[in-house]
């Protein structure tokens, strides 16, 4: 069996690097970080936050959203993501029973790999698959992972990866970690909803 995972907001906490970020680059912002990802939560994109919430006009809005992509995987911002609770012990079950792989669609690879050694996450995974915006997730997914079947495991936090593994006949699980809220998981029909990574483990054993 294969199991992909998502990287941000499924293997890692990257949430307190995008409200940093944020306000960063909208110092003017008041939203507080429980504000920031109940608009998040709710697929209300920053574009949005900064239209409705402080009234920026489209110069300011393209404006910010090139200088998030410059700095998202920056070192000094992607330094403030960290392991979720008992991810460790949860990769490890899995590894049992499983290979492990990673697809993530950022921008540059060995930042990835970098920050999956620091975090202690990368003797985990048999392959580290990085779209670089250059390829599509399915794409990667099919050409890197040998065996692929319907019952393999796609495993991310967003509608577009729950997506992904239907595109490519796989099962899908949806978790809660990340920057979705049930109710907009809900509506692209995982097979599996759980809290984390963790709670998968627990529910694949």
């Amino acid at each position: 069996m294969n199991i992909v995972f998502d990287l941000d907001g499924t293997l890692i906490d990257s949430r307190f690097r995008l409200f940093r970020l944020f306000n960063d680059l909208a110092p003017d912002s008041l939203l507080t970080y429980e504000k920031y990802w109940d608009f998040k939560k709710k697929k209300i994109s920053n574009e949005q936050i900064l239209s409705s919430e402080l009234g920026y006009d489209l110069g300011r809005i393209n404006r910010f959203v090139t200088q998030w992509m410059t700095l998202i995987e920056a070192p000094h911002y992607l330094l403030l993501d960290s392991n979720f609770e008992g991810i460790h012990a949860a990769l490890g079950k899995l590894k049992l029973q499983a290979n492990l792989h990673v697809c993530t669609a950022r921008q540059m690879r060995q930042p990835v790999l970098d920050q999956l050694a620091s975090l202690k996450l990368l003797q985990f995974f048999n392959h580290v698959l990085v779209t670089e915006q250059k390829k599509s997730k399915e794409l990667l997914i099919a050409s890197h992972v040998d065996g692929l079947s319907s019952q393999d495991w796609l495993v991310g936090d967003t509608g577009k990866d729950i997506q992904v593994g239907k595109k490519l006949n796989m099962k899908t699980c949806a978790v809660l970690s990340g920057f979705l809220s049930r109710e907009s998981l809900l509506l692209y029909r995982p097979d599996l909803i759980v809290d984390s990574v963790e709670k998968m483990s627990s529910v694949l054993n």
